[in-house]
């Protein structure tokens, strides 16, 4: 009688513990996250833990087992962790400049540009912001602004901006309806993870990967999804993507997305970034990666005065016929800064269960760090006045082989536009594209225009805002006190 009251007791205590695994989300988390995810060293890890307890008694040999298992789980961890970056390495092309070249891009107002500019274009909405995406099949910029409230109760609206290459927007505004009130960090009911888990609990979303885009009016949130494969040492594979209306509040998965099916990417730049990681592995074995350092490549910035510093790679950018991706440059892994290399992931298509199509360019003539062609860029045009207002170069993104687009200006806007060239060369232009002057004439007199016509490169102080005009008037009245002495 007492065994069976005890094993009862144990029956009931069980399914207590077990009612958490009643919630999709959790069961996402335990069997994705921890035990898929943890792989064989978790597994190791556990037994020889089990068996370490088991031995505390009087069987000693499980204890040295236990331990033997348990220390096995280390090398194991080292050695599945390079194999899972070995795998998403080697779903990388690579190719040389006689086999294939960059693809030639489209160009677009700066990222950094739009996110600025998206508190301009919310006037009206309360809530707050959150992601800003460039959408390359549409040539636009989407934020979300989230809503406010207890649990985190959705997406208040989707804005998307319509930025010229001056960087001005036009913003159009899709509101979400009260019913749609899920968002990817949202509490209980109000969980877009969760929904998505209750999908399939294998899927993997990430808040990063969220973007939204306005279809006739509706808000429809679009979240590139991945799985994980091969347990022994797992790694994340594309799985499709998870479609929400934020009209109706409904979900639908899927599985593969043709290239023009979405203005934005179908494969997350959490992807992106793990294949961009796994790149530390090229050319090396882990001795030289891991220890010594002296192998692979990088995409993260090695100056502080870096031009890219707040978002260095995984441009989002137009190429080819409706095909827009991932660039990111590269340089070694060493002390070098030179730019030898970039890849390209296309994210304008998915199929689920496949690795992304990554292809890496080796360039013709590697470029100079973000840093010194900064530099440069400021050298050869130190004649425009817009430098004294606090003109900086914004964003240094690929052009296509041999060419690099550099944008300057003032926070919100484009003032110009530089063309990097293979050679060193350069030409400036207008932020609409129209060329002013190249490198090779920037020293000459930009007064010598013919006499009555105003330079292109004067400043009309109307344009400047308080801060712009106070920063000018103070660098005048700096340079009269330096000048005035020496007469």
């Amino acid at each position: 009688m007492k065994r069976a009251l005890s094993l009862i007791f144990g029956i009931f205590v069980l399914a207590i513990l077990a009612l958490p695994l009643l919630d999709p989300l959790t069961r996402a988390r335990l069997f994705t996250g921890i035990i898929f995810g943890g792989g064989l060293k978790l597994a190791l890890a556990v037994v020889g833990i089990l068996l370490i307890l088991i031995g505390l008694g009087t069987k000693k040999w499980l204890l040295k087992l236990g331990v033997v298992i348990a220390l096995l789980a280390i090398p194991v961890a080292f050695a599945s962790h390079w194999s899972s970056q070995v795998a998403l390495r080697d779903s990388v092309k690579e190719v040389s400049p006689e086999e294939e070249l960059l693809p030639q891009t489209g160009l677009r107002a700066p990222y950094l540009v739009a996110e600025r500019q998206a508190s301009s274009n919310s006037s009206g909405t309360v809530g707050d912001i959150s992601a800003t995406t460039y959408l390359a099949g549409d040539n636009s910029y989407s934020t979300l602004v989230e809503r406010r409230g207890i649990f985190r109760p959705g997406y208040e609206t989707a804005i998307v901006q319509k930025l010229a290459l001056t960087g001005q927007a036009k913003g159009e505004r899709c509101d979400f309806s009260p019913e749609a009130n899920k968002r990817m960090d949202g509490i209980f009911g109000n969980s877009l993870t969760r929904a998505i888990a209750s999908i399939d609990s294998g899927l993997i979303a990430k808040k990063d990967d969220v973007w939204a885009y306005c279809d006739n009016g509706s808000p429809q949130i679009v979240v590139p999804v991945t799985k994980l494969s091969n347990w022994l040492a797992p790694y994340d594979v594309p799985a499709g993507v998870v479609i929400y209306d934020g009209k109706t509040d409904a979900l639908e998965y899927k599985k593969d997305v043709a290239t023009g099916q979405l203005p934005g990417p179908a494969i997350s730049i959490s992807q992106s970034r793990r294949v961009n990681k796994s790149l530390e592995t090229l050319n090396g074995n882990w001795w030289t990666t891991r220890i010594l350092k002296s192998t692979g490549i990088t995409d993260e910035p090695k100056d502080e005065d870096d031009t890219n510093l707040d978002s260095h790679s995984n441009f989002s950018l137009s190429y080819g016929e409706q095909h827009y991706g991932f660039f990111s440059p590269f340089t070694s892994r060493a002390s070098s800064r030179t730019i030898d290399q970039v890849a390209v992931l296309d994210s304008s298509q998915v199929s689920a269960g496949s690795n992304a199509n990554v292809t890496l360019h080796t360039l013709k003539t590697p470029r100079q760090s973000n840093a010194a062609t900064a530099d440069k860029i400021k050298a050869d045009y130190s004649s425009l006045s817009d430098w004294a207002t606090g003109m900086t170069v914004m964003e240094i993104v690929p052009g296509g082989e041999g060419v690099w687009h550099a944008s300057i200006g003032q926070k919100q806007n484009v003032n110009y536009r530089v063309q990097l060239n293979a050679d060193g060369s350069s030409c400036l232009l207008s932020a609409a594209g129209e060329k002013l002057r190249c490198s090779s004439d920037a020293g000459q007199n930009s007064g010598s225009e013919q006499e009555g016509k105003q330079s292109g490169d004067l400043l009309d102080p109307s344009t400047l805002s308080n801060d712009e005009l106070k920063s000018l008037h103070e660098a005048i009245v700096k340079e009269l006190h330096r000048r005035i002495p020496a007469q």
